[in-house]
C-alpha cells in the first residue's frame, strides 16, 4: 500500500449514500428489465490532457465490462458541438445521457429537452451553473474547492516561518469551467485565512503543457522573484517547469510548484524534484458512472452527488504510488 493521506468516504458511508434518495428521492423508471440493453450517450469535454484521456479510458472500459451500449462523442472543447451531441442522444432515445460540461453556463434549454423526454442526465467531472436543479439527477467527480484548499494549506505551511507572505502566481485552466473557478476559490480562501501567501497574478493555461509554458512566461516577466506557483493541473505545471529551468531557476525548490491531478507524469516530476507537492484528482470514475446508469435503467434511486477519491503526494509517497499508477 502506498503512503498517501486519503480524504474519502468510508465504505459504509458510500453504501449508505448509494442506498439513499438521490435526485431528491425520485427514481427514473425507464421500463427496463434486468436483461434489457442499457444505452448511454456520453459527451466528453475533449482530449486536452493525460488526465482526460485516462478518464475516457475509464468510462469506455467500465461500459464494456457492464455490457452497456455506449455512444461516445468528443466535443473538443466546443460547447456548441457538445450541445449537438446531447440533442443527438435525445433524438436517439438513449436511456441515460452523461457529459462533462465544457463550460458552466448555457445548458438549460438542451437539458430541459432531455428532462421532458424522460431521459435522466448525469454530470461527470464538472458542474453546470443553473438555478433549475431538476436538469440533472446526479453529478460525479472531485471536490475542486477542497483541492485548492489543500494546495494553499501546503504552501502556507511551507512558508510558515517567512517574515513576509510568499509571492504566488497561479496558472488556471480554461475560462468558465468548474474546476478553474472552484480551485481558485478554494486556494484564495485558504490563502486569505492563513495570511502566509500573496497571490499576485494569474494566467490561463487551458490545461495543456504548451498553455502552461505560455502562462509561465507571462507571469515570470511580471514577477521574476516568484516564491511559488500553483498550477491547476499537472500538464500546466510541467509546462511551467520547462520555462523556469530555461530561465535558470530551480523549479520544485525555488520556486515551489504545487499541481493537481497526480498523473504518472506529474508524480514522476515530483519524485525528480521538479514539482513540490501534488493533489490527486482521480479520473477513474467509470465504474461509478456505470453504477448510476444501471440503477437509473432499473428504476432505482441514485445519490445526488458521488465524490471521487482524493489523496495528496509528496516525493516519498509519489515514489511509492508510481509502480501501480495507471494514468
Amino acid at each position: 500500500m502506498d503512503r498517501r493521506a486519503f480524504v474519502t468516504l468510508s465504505a459504509a458511508g458510500l453504501v449508505s449514500a448509494l442506498a439513499g434518495c438521490g435526485s431528491e428521492g425520485e427514481g427514473f423508471d425507464l421500463g427496463k428489465d434486468v436483461n434489457a440493453p442499457k444505452r448511454l450517450g456520453f459527451s466528453q469535454v475533449g482530449s486536452e490532457s493525460g488526465w482526460r484521456l485516462a478518464n475516457t479510458s475509464s468510462i469506455k472500459k467500465a461500459a464494456g465490462l457492464r455490457e452497456i451500449d455506449l455512444t461516445f462523442e468528443n466535443a473538443d472543447g466546443d460547447q456548441k458541438k457538445q450541445i449537438a451531441h446531447i440533442e443527438s442522444f435525445i433524438d436517439d432515445r438513449v436511456d441515460v445521457i452523461a457529459f462533462s460540461p465544457v463550460v458552466e453556463s448555457g445548458w438549460d434549454d438542451v437539458l430541459r429537452r432531455a428532462r421532458d423526454a424522460g431521459i435522466p442526465v448525469v454530470l461527470t467531472d464538472r458542474l453546470i451553473d443553473s438555478t433549475d436543479t431538476s436538469l440533472y439527477v446526479c453529478s460525479i467527480g472531485a471536490e475542486f474547492i477542497s483541492e485548492g484548499n489543500l494546495a494553499a494549506l501546503y504552501l502556507g505551511n511551507t512558508f510558515a516561518k517567512a517574515k513576509t507572505p510568499a509571492t504566488v502566481v497561479e496558472i488556471l485552466g480554461t475560462k468558465d469551467s468548474t474546476p478553474t473557478r472552484q480551485r481558485s476559490e478554494g486556494f484564495a480562501a485558504t490563502a486569505a485565512k492563513e495570511k502566509r501567501l500573496r497571490v499576485v497574478a494569474s494566467e490561463p493555461g487551458d490545461w495543456t503543457k504548451a498553455g502552461g509554458e505560455a502562462a509561465m512566461r507571462k507571469l515570470l516577466r511580471k514577477h521574476p522573484d516568484v516564491d511559488a506557483v500553483f498550477a491547476q493541473n499537472d500538464e500546466m505545471g510541467l509546462g511551467a517547469v520547462s520555462v523556469l529551468e530555461d530561465a535558470g531557476l530551480d523549479p520544485g525548490r525555488s520556486p515551489r510548484i504545487v499541481t493537481v491531478d497526480a498523473t504518472k507524469a506529474g508524480l514522476q516530476a515530483l519524485v525528480a524534484g521538479k514539482l513540490t507537492y501534488v493533489v490527486e484528482c482521480s479520473p477513474e470514475f467509470g465504474d461509478d458512472l456505470m453504477d448510476i446508469v444501471v440503477d437509473l435503467c432499473l428504476g432505482g434511486t441514485v445519490p445526488r452527488r458521488v465524490e471521487s477519491e482524493k489523496a495528496v503526494f509528496d516525493k516519498v509517497s509519489a515514489e511509492d504510488a508510481l509502480p501501480d499508477r495507471t494514468y
